[in-house]
């Protein structure tokens, strides 16, 4: 009985050990990340669309010690979008009276600048109301575009 309980503890073990696993991308979206963000360490993330047809590879890192960034890959190596951490006083006026006049400023969490693969600008402002998650979307002069549940 004491062995079969060892060997179960161990069992257990080994699973825990591997969630803490670093996820490598392919070698084209690691060579695309580095030619464009040199001396940058990233921790990757995957992100599978709906139909897992689309995978988007997500480099987490520190633009300057205080600034994360994120900056967004298709499968294929292609860059798709960059985002930099902001402060709300960061955002367009008519961007931050919108959240000021529809969400409490407990809810506000973080606040990001967003440029795409086609060079356009965006702000996102994530936040939590009634225990969910949403990323508020804002095109480059501040106006309201969409609001997207994240979890």
């Amino acid at each position: 009985m004491r062995n079969i309980i060892l060997f179960a503890f161990v069992v257990c073990s080994n699973f825990l050990i591997a969630q803490n696993g670093i996820l490598l991308p392919p070698e084209n979206i690691r060579t695309a990340f580095e030619k464009q963000y040199p001396k940058k360490k990233p921790i990757w993330e995957v992100e599978y669309s709906s139909k897992n047809e689309d995978v988007i590879f997500e480099a987490k890192f520190n633009e300057t010690p205080k600034i994360a960034a994120f900056a967004r890959y298709d499968k294929n190596g292609n860059f798709k979008a960059y985002k930099a951490q902001i402060i709300l006083t960061k955002l367009p006026k008519k961007a931050q009276v919108y959240l000021k006049d529809n969400y409490p400023v407990k809810s506000l969490r973080q606040f990001f600048s967003v440029v795409n693969d086609l060079n356009v600008k965006s702000y996102e402002a994530s936040l939590i109301k009634d225990s969910k998650f949403y990323n508020i979307i804002f095109d480059e002069d501040g106006e309201f575009y969409k609001r997207v549940q994240i979890r």
